[in-house]
């Protein structure tokens, strides 16, 4: 049988093309314009018989929103080509175009950036292709896709693009401790320019993939509950073409029990704690101690103290046997206002600090003694031995040329 079909709108059959396929029977369209619905016409027919039907086909306007998919980063070796790719869905397919720093990409441009198209049912492959990059190439990158019959529908993607020097690849590794049921972070660290890849390798060089516990994720390597197999030595390369790889090794091994591990922590923190008070306690006890010491006691005299009631008595021994040049005491005084007059007037007698807590009340200021005071209580026990009335003629001499050295006038 032959099979032919035409439309009622004009009458003329359709010959298959690029955009209406006959199949088995079957008429297939791609691409209907609005103009092109109607009603369509099938004819069946042989030396025998002609049989035909009908059957009505709408065209409705119908848009897809454009997307735009691709990596918002591309990396470019100096003097090195590169290819950077962004793929734009959408119905109609979209028309791409490239910008850099807000500049259209045009061929001319530069001659050393070229763009290609691939496009297929759904999305549309857009390549631009930047030979023998400069420094002068790094910069913003844009992808746009605008849909061909409504330009509402936009898509842009951001890309940056950096033009880096070529630096051959270095990787370190640091040992681990584990413990078992545990989660594994092993961490590698690599450096290099184009971005090294990174290989992971167990003992004599298993190659280690992501399956099961295992998950590669470029530097780092994870393994789920971690068992005592997991031990060992692990090697981890890292390549970029430029130089020789770079190897690095690291060992896992099994840690102590987590339990373990918190109580000696605990029991070492409470013995520091233990330690730290018991020090400041003798601290403390040392220094009340230490000043405790270093008072004198309550009662005992100090040297200063000694010294004046010496000289004290020593000048009340000199007054009486003989009265010293330039002093000339009130004869209705009583003895012992006669001893602090005598002081107050020939202080280099008293060649002393006179601002000592511990002074005598008779060297403090002038004073006013009554009548009533015994002179005993000026003159203390540790000193009796100097109240003896025997006093040398040596002692009285020096004692005189001392008061005429001091040049102190008589009140």
């Amino acid at each position: 049988a032959v099979v032919s079909t035409q439309s009622t709108g004009d009458g003329q059959p359709i010959v298959d093309g690029d955009r209406f396929k006959e199949e088995e029977g079957s008429l297939v369209a791609t691409g209907l314009e609005m103009s092109e619905a109607g009603m369509y016409q099938c004819f069946c027919y042989n030396t025998i018989e002609i049989t035909q039907t009908y059957m009505p086909v709408t065209v409705k306007n119908m848009t897809v929103p454009v997307s735009i998919d691709g990596n918002d980063r591309a990396e470019g070796v100096y003097n090195e080509n590169i290819n950077i790719v962004c793929r734009a869905n959408g119905y109609p397919l979209p028309i791409v175009t490239w910008f850099k720093d807000s500049s259209e990409i045009t061929a001319e441009y530069d001659a050393r950036y070229t763009i290609s198209q691939q496009n297929s049912n759904d999305y549309v492959t857009s390549t631009l292709t930047v030979l023998s990059v400069k420094d002068s190439d790094a910069g913003q990158l844009i992808c746009q896709a605008v849909n061909q019959k409504v330009d509402t529908y936009t898509a842009q993607l951001g890309i940056t693009f950096i033009v880096g020097h070529e630096i051959a690849p270095s990787i370190s590794l640091a040992d681990i401790s584990i413990q078992l049921n545990s989660q594994i972070v092993f961490e590698a660290v690599a450096f290099g320019y184009p971005t090294p890849t990174i290989s992971w390798f167990k003992d004599n060089y298993v190659p280690i993939v992501t399956s099961g516990r295992y998950f590669v994720d470029e530097e780092t390597l994870f393994i789920d509950g971690a068992q005592s197999s997991d031990t060992g030595l692990y090697i981890v390369k890292a390549s970029n073409g430029v130089g020789e790889d770079a190897y690095a090794n690291a060992t896992i091994t099994l840690g102590t029990n987590q339990t373990l591990i918190l109580s000696s922590t605990v029991g070492g923190f409470a013995g520091l704690l233990f330690v730290i008070c018991l020090g400041i306690l003798l601290y403390v006890l040392m220094r009340q101690k230490k000043q405790k010491n270093s008072l004198p006691p309550p009662d005992a005299e100090t040297p200063m103290e000694k010294e004046i009631e010496r000289r004290i008595k020593m000048a009340s021994a000199a007054t009486r046997e003989s009265p010293v040049i330039g002093f000339n005491p009130k004869p209705d005084l009583g003895e012992k206002t006669v001893q602090s007059l005598y002081l107050r007037d020939n202080p280099a007698l008293c060649d002393v600090n006179t601002t000592s807590r511990n002074l005598p009340p008779i060297l403090r200021a002038p004073l006013d003694v009554g009548e009533g005071v015994d002179a005993s209580t000026i003159t203390s026990d540790s000193s009796a031995e100097d109240s003896d009335s025997s006093v040398s003629h040596h002692s009285k001499t020096k004692i005189m040329k001392r008061m005429k050295n001091s040049k102190v006038a008589p009140k």
